[in-house]
């Protein structure tokens, strides 16, 4: 019986070790300029460095795969990827992800309007309720914007399926403005050749951290225990502020 026992937790261990030793697939969103994009034929990007360097340090084997978001989440809520970042939490994300306890990044949402635009704000979401917004679908803003979203408080509200695409929309014309993270928006009105012509409404929305999380369709409590002591390290000995300070010089 002992004996029995015996092998049947070498066999249970050998099958976690294989299943862990396997590729880790994870989704994130394509065109998001300075966090995650492809350049010159390669992934790159602020949260693709991150990602990689926690993973190579908590030795597991990780593929990123970057696409639309709508895709990125139900891919992972399918299971067909194993995580996605980086992704607010919300309480309709957590029945289908199980998410990571370090924070990836905080990002900082505010309005962003073309620099001619004579659009004011002082705080309050309720005095754009007659201006048209540019979202990416399936992208939460955070708490405010999502619940003015939901009770259709702005005149209309146009979905792209990336940054690059609803910054374009707001160049022109076809929007008044956009919600986003500023290090994203003004990234990518760069790389379009056009960040002297967007500019942002103060004050922030909020601010929201934003992590990364795996489906809930298999079990990654190991990989989400080990991905939380690397990142940590990654803060404590620099390395993440170092890979920040790479892309926002």
């Amino acid at each position: 019986m002992l004996k029995a026992l015996s092998f049947f937790f070498l066999v249970l261990l050998l099958y976690s070790e294989t299943v862990y030793a396997e590729k880790i697939v994870l989704a994130a969103a394509a065109d998001s300029i300075p966090t995650s994009y492809i350049e010159n034929g390669e992934q790159t990007g602020i949260l693709v460095d991150v990602i990689n360097e926690a993973f190579e340090r908590a030795g597991f084997t990780v593929e990123i795969k970057l696409m639309p978001w709508a895709r990125c989440l139900k891919s992972v809520q399918e299971g067909t990827v194993d995580g996605i970042f980086s992704v607010y939490l919300t309480n309709e994300r957590q029945t289908f992800l199980s998410y990571t306890n370090e924070v990836l990044i905080t990002q900082i949402q505010a309005f962003f309007v073309s620099v001619n635009s004579s659009i004011t704000f002082d705080g309050d979401i309720q005095q754009l309720a007659d201006k048209s917004i540019g979202v990416i679908n399936e992208t939460s803003y955070g708490p405010r914007l999502d619940a003015a979203l939901e009770k259709r408080l702005f005149k209309t509200v146009d979905e792209a399926q990336s940054s690059k695409s609803n910054v374009r929309k707001l160049l022109a014309g076809r929007v008044d403005l956009i919600p986003s993270y500023r290090h994203v928006v003004f990234s990518t009105a760069k790389s379009l050749g056009a960040a002297h012509k967007i500019k942002q409404l103060s004050p922030p929305l909020e601010a929201i951290p934003s992590y990364l999380a795996f489906t809930r369709k298999r079990d990654f409590s190991t990989v989400i225990r080990e991905y939380n002591k690397a990142l940590s390290a990654m803060k404590e000995d620099g390395t993440y502020d170092m890979i920040f300070d790479k892309y926002l010089q």
